[in-house]
């Protein structure tokens, strides 16, 4: 560094220039004002001829804050990497000279720090007649930084942690909605016998399940996801199962039911999510399920030892403002035949190898299970199921459904 002299500039008391900072701190100044507080003690108080400030954004990626007494001669004269030089440094640091790059324009190097953190770099440099006093300088201006840098860290974390803290309830709120769209009571007849497990992630999704009588002869059954999660899913879901519920009763035709369950959806998602469904009629004096998947994962039906998928029907219902065709499908039901629905969770559900549980898995179970009694079935598939996972979690809900007609 150059040989320099006191040059009497009159510097305020560093002490009181660290409390105005302080106080401004408490009094919740914002980061546009700390960093004027800042520059102008670089520039009125120690007055330090040129200097950058970079502040250490998300992902190591560093931004200019402050620059100050470079004019153009700043402008990097090459392919020099000021981001790599800056991030190997770790110590007030002397600036040799670098061929080809603007920092032989500088003397020092200050990186701020906060628990192994860095926070920001500030390069600085002097006149030949600066002051002698240049080491006090620096380790002044790097308290005066790391202060200042440690506030915004500190606003961050108290930002994160309020934002962490509205998703939790948030999510509580949504889990509670949910929870309360799921019947307390499935059919449990001489007809038919119904059984649900659901397994609700932390995130909180849109999932549901219905199976509920019309009438003396007929029973309605209904299992439903909904795109996104959160509040939002939970609120659309909770507006699909209303309605679900109410034209049931009203709607003569399945096909009829589709139409106007996906215009709901178009009003109350406007197009930003959509519900997949498989919905269902049983008439127990035909012994005859009338169907329409709407763009669900395939129910699995086994009658007389055959399993089949339970595929015809339409889009997902609020993908467009009107269902360009829908198809309904009638099913005989013998005696003994086992209907197992469920949500794309399920089968989406990855292992640490990153390998899906799969339909065929799935499948497979209810074929090797299929003469056991509802709670067994169902409770085997979940077994195996977390067999598959093992420590890996749980990343969307599982709804879980399955009926025998007697």
């Amino acid at each position: 560094m150059p040989d320099r002299k006191n040059n009497g500039n009159g510097q305020e008391p560093r002490m009181h220039l660290l409390l105005e900072v302080t106080k401004a701190i408490n009094d919740n100044y914002s980061r546009e004002q700390l960093i004027k507080i800042f520059e102008s003690i670089l520039n009125k108080h120690l007055k330090i001829p040129r200097y950058e400030v970079y502040s250490v954004e998300s992902r190591s990626r560093l931004y200019k804050e402050l620059s100050f007494g470079l004019d153009n001669e700043s402008v990097i004269k090459s392919d020099f990497d000021v981001e790599r030089y800056l991030h190997q440094l770790e110590n007030v640091h002397e600036i040799i000279y670098v061929q080809d790059s603007f920092l032989d324009l500088f003397d020092a190097l200050i990186p701020v720090y906060h628990k192994n953190q860095t926070l920001a770099y500030i390069i600085a440099g002097w006149d030949e007649d600066g002051t002698e006093d240049w080491q006090e300088d620096l380790k002044f201006v790097q308290a005066l930084a790391n202060i200042i840098y440690v506030a915004f860290e500190n606003k961050k974390l108290a930002k994160q942690r309020l934002e962490q803290e509205s998703l939790r309830k948030e999510l509580e709120l949504a889990s509670h909605m949910q929870s309360m769209l799921l019947p307390t009571e499935l059919p449990q007849t001489r007809e038919i016998t119904v059984d649900a497990i659901y397994k609700s992630h932390a995130e909180v999704g849109g999932d549901y399940y219905d199976f509920f009588r019309l009438n003396e002869d007929e029973y309605a059954l209904c299992v439903a996801d909904v795109s996104g999660k959160g509040v939002s899913a939970a609120l659309l879901m909770s507006n699909f199962q209303a309605n679900v519920r109410a034209l049931f009763n009203y709607v003569p035709t399945l096909e009829e039911l589709a139409h106007i369950l996906n215009s709901k959806v178009m009003d109350s998602a406007k197009g930003e999510k959509f519900i997949t469904a498989f919905l269902g009629k049983y008439n127990t004096r035909k012994r005859e399920l009338k169907y329409i998947n709407a763009g669900h994962n395939p129910p699995v039906i086994v009658r007389d030892g055959k399993l089949e998928l339970l595929k015809e029907g339409c889009l997902g219902l609020g993908m467009l403002d009107e269902l360009p065709f829908v198809k309904m499908k009638r099913e005989p039901i013998p005696l003994n035949t086992l209907l197992v629905c469920y949500t794309d969770g399920l089968t989406e559900l990855e292992n640490k190898d990153e390998n899906l549980f799969g339909l065929e898995s799935l499948k497979e179970i209810i074929r090797d299970n299929k003469d056991c009694d509802i709670p067994d079935i169902l409770q085997n598939i979940i077994t195996q199921l977390n067999t598959f996972r093992g420590e890996m979690p749980y990343k969307d809900d599982i709804a879980l459904m399955a009926c025998k007609f007697n």
